[in-house]
Protein backbone atom coordinates (compact mmCIF):
# COMPACT_ATOMS: atom_id res chain seq x y z
CA UNK A 1 0.00 0.00 0.00
CA UNK A 2 1.19 3.50 -0.83
CA UNK A 3 0.57 6.28 1.68
CA UNK A 4 0.95 9.98 0.96
CA UNK A 5 1.77 12.13 4.00
CA UNK A 6 1.48 15.90 3.92
CA UNK A 7 3.37 17.69 6.66
CA UNK A 8 5.77 14.75 6.87
CA UNK A 9 8.74 16.85 7.98
CA UNK A 10 6.95 18.09 11.12
CA UNK A 11 6.64 16.75 14.64
CA UNK A 12 3.54 14.59 14.13
CA UNK A 13 4.10 13.86 10.45
CA UNK A 14 7.58 12.42 10.95
CA UNK A 15 6.32 10.04 13.65
CA UNK A 16 3.52 8.95 11.33
CA UNK A 17 6.00 8.26 8.53
CA UNK A 18 8.01 6.01 10.84
CA UNK A 19 4.89 4.08 11.86
CA UNK A 20 3.77 3.58 8.27
CA UNK A 21 7.20 2.28 7.28
CA UNK A 22 7.16 -0.12 10.23
CA UNK A 23 3.78 -1.42 9.05
CA UNK A 24 5.08 -2.09 5.55
CA UNK A 25 3.65 0.91 3.68
CA UNK A 26 5.45 2.60 0.82
CA UNK A 27 5.53 6.24 1.93
CA UNK A 28 5.40 9.33 -0.27
CA UNK A 29 6.14 12.68 1.39
CA UNK A 30 5.43 16.09 -0.08
CA UNK A 31 8.18 18.55 0.87
CA UNK A 32 8.95 22.14 -0.02
CA UNK A 33 12.39 23.40 -1.11
CA UNK A 34 12.74 25.08 2.30
CA UNK A 35 11.64 22.04 4.32
CA UNK A 36 13.94 20.80 7.09
CA UNK A 37 14.38 17.08 6.44
CA UNK A 38 16.21 16.30 9.66
CA UNK A 39 13.58 13.85 10.97
CA UNK A 40 13.31 12.03 7.63
CA UNK A 41 17.01 11.40 7.06
CA UNK A 42 17.88 7.79 6.34
CA UNK A 43 14.27 6.69 5.92
CA UNK A 44 13.23 4.60 2.92
CA UNK A 45 10.69 7.09 1.57
CA UNK A 46 9.95 8.93 -1.67
CA UNK A 47 10.25 12.68 -1.43
CA UNK A 48 8.22 14.78 -3.87
CA UNK A 49 8.40 18.54 -4.22
CA UNK A 50 4.89 19.64 -3.33
CA UNK A 51 2.83 22.13 -1.37
CA UNK A 52 -0.82 21.82 -0.37
CA UNK A 53 -1.44 25.35 -1.66
CA UNK A 54 0.00 24.44 -5.10
CA UNK A 55 -2.53 22.36 -7.03
CA UNK A 56 -0.22 21.14 -9.80
CA UNK A 57 2.44 19.93 -7.39
CA UNK A 58 -0.11 17.60 -5.75
CA UNK A 59 -1.36 15.80 -8.85
CA UNK A 60 1.50 13.28 -9.13
CA UNK A 61 1.72 12.18 -5.49
CA UNK A 62 -2.07 12.08 -5.10
CA UNK A 63 -2.43 9.88 -8.18
CA UNK A 64 0.02 7.36 -6.73
CA UNK A 65 -1.54 7.08 -3.27
CA UNK A 66 -3.79 4.40 -1.80
CA UNK A 67 -4.09 6.40 1.42
CA UNK A 68 -3.61 10.08 2.22
CA UNK A 69 -2.73 11.35 5.68
CA UNK A 70 -3.29 15.09 5.62
CA UNK A 71 -1.13 16.36 8.48
CA UNK A 72 0.21 19.50 6.80
CA UNK A 73 -0.78 22.87 8.24
CA UNK A 74 0.49 25.81 10.28
CA UNK A 75 -0.01 26.55 13.98
CA UNK A 76 1.56 30.03 13.96
CA UNK A 77 1.47 32.82 11.39
CA UNK A 78 2.05 36.56 11.26
CA UNK A 79 -1.23 37.30 9.48
CA UNK A 80 -4.75 35.90 9.86
CA UNK A 81 -4.99 35.24 6.13
CA UNK A 82 -1.99 32.91 6.26
CA UNK A 83 -3.84 30.49 8.56
CA UNK A 84 -6.74 30.23 6.11
CA UNK A 85 -4.49 29.95 3.06
CA UNK A 86 -2.79 26.84 4.42
CA UNK A 87 -5.19 25.20 6.87
CA UNK A 88 -8.43 25.82 4.96
CA UNK A 89 -7.64 26.46 1.28
CA UNK A 90 -4.82 23.90 1.34
CA UNK A 91 -7.29 21.23 2.44
CA UNK A 92 -9.78 22.24 -0.26
CA UNK A 93 -7.12 22.07 -2.96
CA UNK A 94 -5.90 18.66 -1.81
CA UNK A 95 -9.41 17.19 -1.88
CA UNK A 96 -10.22 18.76 -5.23
CA UNK A 97 -7.11 17.16 -6.70
CA UNK A 98 -7.95 13.82 -5.11
CA UNK A 99 -11.52 13.84 -6.42
CA UNK A 100 -10.31 14.66 -9.92
CA UNK A 101 -7.29 12.37 -10.13
CA UNK A 102 -7.83 9.60 -7.56
CA UNK A 103 -11.55 9.26 -6.74
CA UNK A 104 -11.09 5.59 -5.79
CA UNK A 105 -8.68 6.30 -2.94
CA UNK A 106 -9.05 3.89 -0.03
CA UNK A 107 -9.02 6.47 2.78
CA UNK A 108 -8.04 10.02 3.71
CA UNK A 109 -7.28 10.88 7.33
CA UNK A 110 -7.60 14.60 8.00
CA UNK A 111 -5.68 15.68 11.10
CA UNK A 112 -7.42 18.65 12.67
CA UNK A 113 -7.32 19.97 16.24
CA UNK A 114 -9.37 20.49 19.38
CA UNK A 115 -8.93 24.20 18.57
CA UNK A 116 -11.48 23.73 15.76
CA UNK A 117 -14.09 22.80 18.36
CA UNK A 118 -13.06 25.31 20.99
CA UNK A 119 -12.60 25.28 24.74
CA UNK A 120 -14.65 23.08 27.06
CA UNK A 121 -16.63 23.76 30.21
CA UNK A 122 -15.15 22.70 33.55
CA UNK A 123 -16.51 19.28 34.43
CA UNK A 124 -17.74 18.58 30.89
CA UNK A 125 -15.17 17.54 28.30
CA UNK A 126 -15.82 18.51 24.70
CA UNK A 127 -17.59 15.88 22.58
CA UNK A 128 -18.22 15.46 18.87
CA UNK A 129 -21.89 16.43 19.25
CA UNK A 130 -21.07 19.83 20.77
CA UNK A 131 -21.48 23.02 18.78
CA UNK A 132 -18.14 24.23 17.45
CA UNK A 133 -16.93 27.56 18.78
CA UNK A 134 -13.25 28.12 17.87
CA UNK A 135 -11.60 31.09 19.57
CA UNK A 136 -8.47 31.83 17.55
CA UNK A 137 -7.41 32.34 13.95
CA UNK A 138 -5.79 28.93 14.09
CA UNK A 139 -8.91 27.21 15.43
CA UNK A 140 -11.20 28.96 12.98
CA UNK A 141 -8.97 28.09 10.03
CA UNK A 142 -8.80 24.45 11.13
CA UNK A 143 -12.60 24.35 11.34
CA UNK A 144 -12.82 25.75 7.81
CA UNK A 145 -10.45 23.01 6.68
CA UNK A 146 -12.73 20.47 8.36
CA UNK A 147 -15.73 21.88 6.54
CA UNK A 148 -14.04 21.10 3.24
CA UNK A 149 -13.25 17.60 4.52
CA UNK A 150 -16.91 17.10 5.47
CA UNK A 151 -18.05 18.45 2.10
CA UNK A 152 -15.77 16.11 0.14
CA UNK A 153 -16.53 13.15 2.43
CA UNK A 154 -19.77 12.79 0.46
CA UNK A 155 -17.69 11.43 -2.42
CA UNK A 156 -14.35 10.57 -0.77
CA UNK A 157 -13.71 8.34 2.29
CA UNK A 158 -12.48 10.97 4.77
CA UNK A 159 -12.09 10.71 8.54
CA UNK A 160 -11.31 13.70 10.76
CA UNK A 161 -9.26 13.42 13.96
CA UNK A 162 -9.23 16.19 16.58
CA UNK A 163 -6.37 15.77 19.08
CA UNK A 164 -5.91 18.06 22.08
CA UNK A 165 -2.36 19.00 23.20
CA UNK A 166 0.12 16.62 21.55
CA UNK A 167 3.52 16.04 23.13
CA UNK A 168 6.51 13.78 22.70
CA UNK A 169 9.96 13.68 21.08
CA UNK A 170 10.58 16.50 18.54
CA UNK A 171 7.76 18.70 19.90
CA UNK A 172 8.83 22.34 20.27
CA UNK A 173 5.92 24.27 21.84
CA UNK A 174 5.11 22.37 25.03
CA UNK A 175 8.87 21.79 25.14
CA UNK A 176 9.13 25.32 26.58
CA UNK A 177 7.33 24.02 29.67
CA UNK A 178 9.86 21.18 29.96
CA UNK A 179 12.65 23.73 29.69
CA UNK A 180 11.34 25.80 32.59
CA UNK A 181 11.09 22.76 34.84
CA UNK A 182 14.62 21.71 33.88
CA UNK A 183 15.64 25.13 35.22
CA UNK A 184 13.80 24.33 38.49
CA UNK A 185 10.81 26.59 37.80
CA UNK A 186 7.25 25.22 38.02
CA UNK A 187 5.01 27.84 36.37
CA UNK A 188 1.30 28.34 36.98
CA UNK A 189 -0.73 30.83 34.95
CA UNK A 190 -3.17 32.62 37.22
CA UNK A 191 -4.60 31.51 40.55
CA UNK A 192 -7.26 29.07 39.36
CA UNK A 193 -6.74 25.54 38.10
CA UNK A 194 -6.89 25.00 34.37
CA UNK A 195 -7.73 21.63 32.82
CA UNK A 196 -6.59 19.92 29.64
CA UNK A 197 -6.51 16.64 27.80
CA UNK A 198 -3.33 15.37 26.19
CA UNK A 199 -2.11 12.66 23.87
CA UNK A 200 1.35 11.26 23.33
CA UNK A 201 2.42 11.50 19.69
CA UNK A 202 2.81 7.73 19.21
CA UNK A 203 -0.77 7.18 20.38
CA UNK A 204 -1.98 9.84 17.96
CA UNK A 205 -0.31 8.33 14.90
CA UNK A 206 -1.61 4.88 15.92
CA UNK A 207 -5.10 6.39 16.00
CA UNK A 208 -4.56 7.86 12.54
CA UNK A 209 -3.57 4.48 11.13
CA UNK A 210 -6.50 2.80 12.88
CA UNK A 211 -8.88 5.32 11.34
CA UNK A 212 -7.35 4.71 7.91
CA UNK A 213 -7.95 0.98 8.21
CA UNK A 214 -11.52 1.25 9.55
CA UNK A 215 -14.27 1.52 6.91
CA UNK A 216 -16.81 2.52 9.58
CA UNK A 217 -14.84 5.71 10.23
CA UNK A 218 -15.77 7.22 6.85
CA UNK A 219 -17.31 10.66 7.26
CA UNK A 220 -16.75 10.69 11.03
CA UNK A 221 -15.09 13.18 13.39
CA UNK A 222 -13.27 11.85 16.44
CA UNK A 223 -11.63 13.48 19.43
CA UNK A 224 -8.61 11.40 20.39
CA UNK A 225 -6.78 11.65 23.73
CA UNK A 226 -5.17 9.41 26.36
CA UNK A 227 -8.40 8.98 28.32
CA UNK A 228 -7.62 11.31 31.24
CA UNK A 229 -8.11 14.96 32.13
CA UNK A 230 -5.23 16.79 33.76
CA UNK A 231 -4.40 20.10 35.39
CA UNK A 232 -1.25 22.00 34.49
CA UNK A 233 -0.05 21.04 37.98
CA UNK A 234 -0.39 17.37 37.02
CA UNK A 235 1.75 17.99 33.95
CA UNK A 236 4.37 19.85 35.98
CA UNK A 237 4.51 17.06 38.54
CA UNK A 238 5.01 14.29 35.98
CA UNK A 239 7.69 16.23 34.11
CA UNK A 240 9.47 16.93 37.40
CA UNK A 241 9.31 13.24 38.37
CA UNK A 242 10.67 12.21 34.97
CA UNK A 243 13.57 14.63 35.37
CA UNK A 244 14.12 13.64 39.02
CA UNK A 245 14.71 17.26 39.89
CA UNK A 246 13.39 19.91 42.27
CA UNK A 247 11.33 22.96 41.39
CA UNK A 248 10.11 26.21 42.86
CA UNK A 249 6.51 27.32 42.16
CA UNK A 250 6.24 30.33 39.87
CA UNK A 251 2.88 32.08 39.78
CA UNK A 252 2.53 34.05 36.55
CA UNK A 253 -0.31 36.61 36.57
CA UNK A 254 -2.39 36.59 33.40
CA UNK A 255 -1.73 40.31 32.85
CA UNK A 256 2.01 39.64 32.82
CA UNK A 257 1.86 36.88 30.21
CA UNK A 258 -0.44 39.10 28.12
CA UNK A 259 2.09 41.94 28.28
CA UNK A 260 4.84 39.50 27.29
CA UNK A 261 2.82 38.45 24.25
CA UNK A 262 2.52 42.05 23.07
CA UNK A 263 6.27 42.53 23.42
CA UNK A 264 6.94 39.23 21.65
CA UNK A 265 4.72 40.20 18.73
CA UNK A 266 6.39 43.60 18.49
CA UNK A 267 9.81 41.98 18.27
CA UNK A 268 8.54 39.41 15.76
CA UNK A 269 7.37 42.23 13.49
CA UNK A 270 11.06 42.88 12.82
CA UNK A 271 11.58 39.25 11.83
CA UNK A 272 10.28 37.00 9.07
CA UNK A 273 9.08 34.44 11.63
CA UNK A 274 5.91 34.62 13.75
CA UNK A 275 6.16 35.05 17.50
CA UNK A 276 6.15 31.91 19.63
CA UNK A 277 4.06 33.75 22.22
CA UNK A 278 1.38 35.98 20.71
CA UNK A 279 -2.05 37.42 21.49
CA UNK A 280 -3.76 34.44 19.88
CA UNK A 281 -1.84 32.04 22.12
CA UNK A 282 -2.87 34.05 25.17
CA UNK A 283 -6.54 33.49 24.27
CA UNK A 284 -5.90 29.74 24.46
CA UNK A 285 -3.86 29.90 27.66
CA UNK A 286 -6.54 31.84 29.52
CA UNK A 287 -9.27 29.23 28.94
CA UNK A 288 -10.32 27.21 31.97
CA UNK A 289 -10.55 23.88 30.17
CA UNK A 290 -9.30 22.22 26.99
CA UNK A 291 -10.63 18.81 27.96
CA UNK A 292 -11.99 16.24 25.51
CA UNK A 293 -13.77 12.88 25.57
CA UNK A 294 -12.40 10.11 23.35
CA UNK A 295 -15.27 7.74 24.10
CA UNK A 296 -16.47 7.75 20.49
CA UNK A 297 -13.23 6.57 18.88
CA UNK A 298 -12.72 4.03 21.64
CA UNK A 299 -16.23 2.59 21.32
CA UNK A 300 -16.52 2.69 17.52
CA UNK A 301 -12.98 1.87 16.38
CA UNK A 302 -11.55 0.15 19.45
CA UNK A 303 -8.80 2.73 19.95
CA UNK A 304 -6.65 2.17 23.04
CA UNK A 305 -3.95 4.56 24.19
CA UNK A 306 -0.68 2.99 25.30
CA UNK A 307 0.75 6.04 27.05
CA UNK A 308 -0.49 7.78 30.16
CA UNK A 309 1.06 11.09 31.21
CA UNK A 310 3.69 9.41 33.40
CA UNK A 311 4.99 7.11 30.68
CA UNK A 312 4.76 9.79 27.99
CA UNK A 313 6.67 12.37 30.05
CA UNK A 314 9.36 9.85 30.90
CA UNK A 315 10.01 8.98 27.24
CA UNK A 316 9.85 12.62 26.20
CA UNK A 317 12.30 13.77 28.88
CA UNK A 318 14.71 10.96 27.98
CA UNK A 319 14.62 12.00 24.32
CA UNK A 320 15.15 15.70 25.13
CA UNK A 321 18.14 14.71 27.26
CA UNK A 322 19.65 12.45 24.60
CA UNK A 323 19.32 15.19 21.99
CA UNK A 324 20.77 17.82 24.31
CA UNK A 325 17.59 19.89 24.26
CA UNK A 326 17.55 20.01 28.06
CA UNK A 327 20.42 19.78 30.50
CA UNK A 328 19.77 19.28 34.18
CA UNK A 329 22.02 20.94 36.73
Amino acid sequence: MKALVTGATGFIGSHLVELLLAKGYEVICTVRPTSDLIWLKGLNIRLVQGDITDRESLVGPVKDADYIFHVGGITKAKKEADYYKVNADGSRILYEVCLEHNPGIKKIVHLSSLAAGGAAQIGRPRMETDTDSPLTYYGKSKLEGEKYAVQYSKTLPITILRPPAVYGPREKDIFFYFQLISKHLKPQLGWKKKYLSMIYVKDLVNAALLAAQSPQSNGQIYYVDDGSIYTWQDLSREIQKAMQTWTLPLLVPEWLITAAAYVSEALASLSSKPALLNKQKIIELKQKSWATSSDKIRNELGFQSEYDLKKGCRETVNWYREQGWIKLK
